[in-house]
């Protein structure tokens, strides 16, 4: 299991760093509008994917038995599925390019749609290598497709493609990952098939797509939104400005929130072991979480240039405000991860629905149509359940607010002081007319120093045990037992 988590971390992380790369390599070469175009469609075609897919593969991986036969029924509904939607999408794809008003999109969607049924081939392999946690091949595989992908995406976009590089990027990493996943498969096509076996995995799917088109709406319907009043230009720089938002929460989610729940769950009938687990884990993440999404939000002016180019300067006020939603969302996260550690995993089924709720209504509001007044709306409705989920976690598991408040505060105002610091020092070197490279490690550098000072001072423990955490002391190594005739000599 170790191992698993291990190599599902270097995927996540390699992928989303991949992806980040390749993302301030296609920001200089595309236009905001290309982009924004492929991003358009990324949204409709990820919608599609989950119907695709119907929940079917985290099925496989939480039934105790599955036989080869279900297993085939599982892959023949995937792929049928896929390929009546590949159909719908391709009859639909004017109306939605119509209702998102962007005309070029038809083409983009069509083409890109084919990628459905090669992932719904491997739905199938991918969850049986997780059931038997091969995550190893899951690591090597996503890897390999991202390399042979971003190969294809810098030549065809060098060659001048535009965003069909995107597309050429998308297809080809569908296919070889299709292609790696059959080539050690997890299970064999059977020419039985136990269409009745499938219906249990049917209602146990049914409601993880349920919760999967619930996240989708809190998600991305923001830029469904942004598409359909702004244009795919406005898209492109709310795409820009979310990338490394995304990645870093990603990278938490798949390392830090995997442990968590394995180790709430086993602790779930100690109730003190759960809760000093869980102060333990949300004062970790407060010390090295926190500062890193403020830091990004108090930086973002000169981290969007340099990551991106100049020309996505706009992006930076999506970055900064998302930076510091990711600060809150990293404690929340946890709170969740005990909902379903206790076995009431319905209650963040239910903040998920309040979420979805909030945002859409949030965004009705929204009068002037600016970027700004999106993004003060969208990130309102996403905080506005923050104090109901702890006080939650109070009820359900006894854990003392005061108690918390006494552990964050330090990290919390630590936090406050490096975001000021570095704002005031990215103000002062920008206006002695620095590079922006110089700029942003001197904004850096002196809210980190900032940071680690104050923790220094009020609270010099937590910089000790962090340390300790990151770096653990080697165990000193036993002296060897004297010999008889050492002995004998002394």
């Amino acid at each position: 299991m170790r191992s698993g988590l291990l190599w599902s971390a270097v995927q996540n992380w390699c992928v989303r760093f991949s992806s980040l790369l390749l993302l301030m390599v296609v920001a200089r070469v595309l236009s905001p509008e290309q982009l924004g175009l492929f991003a358009a469609a990324t949204v409709v075609l990820t919608f599609f994917g989950m119907l695709s897919e119907q929940g079917l593969s985290e099925a496989v991986v939480q039934r105790e038995y599955i036989s080869p036969e279900q297993l085939s029924a599982v892959f023949w509904l995937n792929l049928m599925v896929s390929v009546v939607l590949v159909l719908l999408v391709w009859l639909t794809a004017p109306a939605i390019a119509q209702w998102m008003k962007i005309p070029d999109l038809t083409p983009i969607l069509r083409v890109s749609s084919l990628a459905l049924p090669i992932a719904a081939a491997t739905f199938g392999q991918m969850a049986m290598r997780r059931r038997t946690f091969g995550y190893r091949w899951i690591a090597t595989t996503a890897m390999a497709s991202t390399a042979v992908g971003s190969i294809v995406l810098l030549t065809l976009l060098f060659a001048g493609f535009g965003v069909w590089s995107l597309v050429a990027q998308s297809l080809t990493a569908a296919l070889v990952t299709a292609a790696l996943m059959w080539m050690r498969p997890g299970w064999s096509l059977t020419r039985r098939v136990d269409f009745q076996g499938v219906r249990p995995l049917m209602a146990y799917g049914g409601n993880r797509l349920g919760t999967y088109l619930l996240d989708f709406a809190n998600t991305r319907y923001v830029e469904l939104f942004l598409a359909s009043t702004l244009g795919p230009a406005a898209l492109a720089v709310y795409t820009v400005g979310l990338k490394l938002y995304q990645a870093l929460l990603q990278m938490l989610s798949s390392t830090v929130m995997d442990v968590a729940h394995s180790g709430f769950s086993r602790l779930a009938n100690d109730r003190p072991g759960l809760i000093a687990a869980y102060y333990k884990s949300i004062s970790i993440t407060a010390t090295i979480a926190v500062p890193i999404f403020c830091m990004v939000a108090a930086v973002a002016p000169s981290l969007t240039v340099v990551l991106f180019g100049p020309k996505w300067h706009a992006s930076a006020e999506v970055m900064r405000w998302m930076g510091l939603l990711g600060a809150v969302q990293v404690l929340q996260f946890y709170n969740g991860t005990v909902y379903n550690a206790i076995g009431r995993p319905g209650i963040g089924l239910q903040f998920m629905i309040a979420k979805v709720a909030l945002t859409i209504g949030a965004l009705a509001f929204v009068r002037d149509g600016s970027m700004t007044a999106l993004l003060h709306a969208y990130i309102a409705s996403q905080l506005a359940t923050t104090p109901a989920s702890f006080y939650l976690v109070r009820r359900l598991i006894g854990v003392s607010i005061t108690e918390l408040a006494r552990l964050l505060w330090p990290m919390l105002t630590g936090s406050v002081l490096m975001v000021v610091v570095a704002v005031i020092v990215q103000s002062m070197l920008q206006a002695e007319g620095l590079s922006v490279y110089l700029v942003l490690i001197g904004s850096v550098a002196a809210g980190t120093i900032a940071y680690l000072a104050l923790l220094e001072l009020v609270a010099p423990h937590i910089v000790r045990s962090t340390l300790t955490l990151i770096f653990p002391k080697k165990a000193p190594a036993s002296m060897p037992a004297a010999s008889p005739a050492d002995v004998a000599t002394k």
